[in-house]
């Protein structure tokens, strides 16, 4: 180590640069965590007995399979689909509804437009 130079312990922040990642140290490698696409939880209290979690990309391959399956019309107020980002995933039996986790089982997913979504609220479908 060159005289005059200072060493920086790792969690220290450089006093000139006021960073932990400068002056030589090297960056914190961060754990990579594998999301699933379709997560299935185990619930003994759900009538199914398990709950699903979809990743984002999972969920917007449900969400254009029940357009399909709704003729391309809001399940709400049964109004043709116009504009593609105007659709989202809407919970039949909301996590509002005293479901403690949320459920995205194909089942309790349903294509509606964001204002219809929004307007409905905590409240179930019916």
């Amino acid at each position: 180590m060159p005289r005059g130079c200072m060493k920086l312990r790792r969690k220290e922040f450089c006093p000139i640069h006021r960073s932990l990642f400068c002056c030589g140290r090297e960056q914190a490698r961060k754990g990579r965590r594998l999301r699933l696409g379709v997560e299935r939880i185990e619930d003994p209290h759900h009538p199914r007995g398990y709950r699903e979690l979809r990743s984002t990309g999972e969920m917007r391959k449900l969400l254009n399979r029940k357009i399909v399956e709704q003729n391309k019309q809001c399940a709400i107020c049964h109004e043709d689909f116009t504009d593609y980002s105007d659709i989202v995933p809407d919970h039949k039996n909301p996590k509002g509804m005293g479901g403690a986790w949320r459920d995205d089982h194909p089942e309790n997913i349903q294509a509606t437009h964001w204002w219809c979504n929004s307007e409905k609220g905590s409240r179930r479908a019916g």
